[in-house]
């Protein structure tokens, strides 16, 4: 297990899904943990499963894509839990509609929470963690800014932005001692992927079809990508910035067995 010890955490989007599996797997490593959601998520449940593991454990309802309501939350953090040295800037939605029905709406709040939200929470951590010439951060991209996907094109366009402002980010924060780099996950057993079958004629059909398009046959695990993220957040990665770590179970990087053109061993 990475040592996160003495470290001050903070992660976005740590009600559930990834982000509370990577705040989960930071309390475990000896970090104290500041989980950042929505006001109306449950927060409360998510502390209560960090607290098995550390006892230093904050709650922050914020809305990410609020400049003023992230400078805030970040200032509490720093108050009462220390200096912030490790970041999960993973808070995001995913909208799935056809290009045509996407909606200046619909598009504009993935733009406000996945995009602007990640760049507020970037910026303000960048800004403590400046001062002290040290710090890691892992912002939460996904596959689908590698390759492209029908009924996703606001999502997509989203986290494609987020790879490119993690190589501008590190190139910058470079020189004062900060990391950053992007995790891409593929798909992921959270409930903001599980609701996206809810309308399906065979929700079961279309998760089993998803899983086929895997290289290793399955849905991720949230814990896994976790794992990924306080890799790249420890001091085993120090020699890693500006790129992303591609965890989908070989989905964009290789063809499944048995398709077209392949043939099982």
């Amino acid at each position: 297990m990475h040592d996160m010890s003495n470290r001050v955490a903070l992660i976005t989007g740590a009600a559930s899904g990834i982000g509370l599996a990577t705040a989960e797997a930071l309390a475990r490593a000896g970090a104290a943990v500041a989980l950042l959601s929505r006001p109306e998520d449950d927060l409360d449940q998510a502390a209560k499963r960090c607290q098995d593991h550390h006892d230093r454990v904050l709650t922050v309802g914020v809305d990410v894509g609020d400049p003023a309501a992230v400078r805030a939350a970040v200032e509490r953090v720093e108050r009462e839990l220390g200096p912030v040295d490790a970041v999960h800037n993973n808070a995001g939605i995913s909208i799935v509609a056809p290009l045509t029905e996407t909606t200046d709406e619909l598009f504009e709040r993935q733009l406000r929470t996945n995009l602007a939200g990640n760049f507020y929470v970037l910026r303000e951590t960048a800004r403590v963690m400046q001062p002290r010439r040290r710090g890691a951060i892992v912002n939460t991209a996904s596959e689908l800014a590698l390759i492209g996907q029908a009924g996703y094109v606001g999502y997509t366009a989203t986290k494609g932005a987020i790879l490119a402002m993690t190589r501008s980010a590190a190139a910058e924060l470079a020189s004062w001692g900060i990391r950053v780099n992007a995790i891409c996950p593929g798909t992921t057993r959270t409930p903001m992927f599980l609701r996206e079958f809810d309308g399906a004629a065979d929700p079961a059909a279309e998760l089993a079809d998803n899983e086929a398009s895997v290289a290793l046959g399955r849905i991720g695990d949230p814990k896994e990508i976790a794992s990924a993220v306080v890799f790249l957040l420890s001091d085993e990665a120090g020699y890693i910035t500006g790129t992303h770590l591609v965890a989908d179970g070989g989905r964009t990087g290789c063809v499944p067995a048995g398709s077209i053109g392949t043939a099982a061993n």
